[in-house]
């Protein structure tokens, strides 16, 4: 870099003021020169395979039907409101810490 290139700081600062200053004036932004990014994988054409972006492990909800509830989780029914919500107690072997020494309702 020679000596009367600004650094990259004194760049991002000046870009900064400049967007500021076009804001403030009702100026329109830049026009963008670059093309958005199309396809990355350098092959034209080529599409990515069908199980990219799939979940590979189970959530929740599949697993509760087949493996049932946790241990220590109890349930009493469902609440009073109009979305009637799952309610239910838990006991000790339900508690997050490590050496639990009450339960969660002491």
């Amino acid at each position: 870099m020679s000596p009367n290139e600004p650094t990259t700081e004194e760049a991002s600062k000046t870009a900064r003021a400049e967007s500021v200053s076009r804001q403030l004036s009702g100026e329109d932004p830049p026009k963008d020169t670059e093309q958005p990014v199309g396809n990355t994988s350098g092959r034209e054409g080529e599409m990515a395979p069908d199980d990219v972006g799939e979940s590979v492990t189970r959530s929740g909800e599949a697993v509760a039907p087949s493996e049932g509830k946790e241990p220590g989780r109890h349930d009493t029914g469902t609440d009073d409101t109009p979305a009637q919500r799952p309610t239910g107690t838990s006991d000790a072997r339900d508690m997050t810490g490590v050496d639990a020494q009450t339960g969660p309702n002491d």
